[in-house]
């Protein structure tokens, strides 16, 4: 049986996509891609509201069908009133759309990304980077060799099939996997 967990990165203006499949006998692949998106401060609430089904239309193509898709949480230190709307829009949209379609769900915090792919809930954007970049060669070829968003999804992926028993090689240490809020494994058909 071929399993497959998608990790979602959400943000208004990349959002990083990634998709681990895990087929029974054969290697896994490992595949990212990011969703570009424009604002202005001067949108409509027509316009932002357009802007947050187009990005949240493109996330629910690209994840369905899946086994698992791991979410990045919300980041709540990121700055402006209405972008901060827009991005809890946006993920509500995302999950509620996953949710309506029975997919398994799990949110994973920020730092705790970081933590699983370095082992410090402090590292930079570029040290995950370079870690999902090790730990997933020679499977993974990103489309945008230095884009946080692709590699922070392919974490969230990882953490995802570290979480159900199935990261086809030796993982960072699983007991940052507990920082995150995992569905109930008996939902999900893996």
């Amino acid at each position: 049986m071929t399993t497959t967990v998608i990790g979602i990165d959400p943000s208004l203006r990349r959002t990083g996509l990634a998709r681990v499949t895990i087929p029974a006998e054969r290697d896994p692949i490992a595949e990212t891609r990011v969703r570009p998106s424009t604002g202005t401060r001067q949108a409509t609430l027509t316009d932002r509201a357009a802007r947050l089904a187009g990005i949240t239309g493109y996330v629910l193509d690209y994840a369905l069908p899946c086994h698992l898709a791991v979410i990045e949480g919300p980041s709540l230190g990121s700055g402006g009133v209405g972008s901060a709307w827009d991005r809890a829009g946006l993920w509500w949209r995302i999950v509620a759309r996953l949710l309506g379609h029975d997919a398994p769900v799990a949110v994973v915090p920020p730092q705790t990304r970081a933590k699983w792919a370095t082992g410090s809930g402090r590292a930079d954007k570029e040290t995950v980077r370079q870690a999902i970049a090790r730990l997933w060669q020679p499977y993974w070829q990103p489309q945008h060799a230095t884009d946080d968003n692709e590699a922070d999804a392919l974490v969230l992926a990882s953490m995802g099939a570290h979480w159900l028993g199935l990261l086809p090689m030796a993982g960072p240490d699983p007991a940052a996997l507990a920082g995150a809020a995992w569905p109930d494994r008996e939902g999900i058909a893996a």
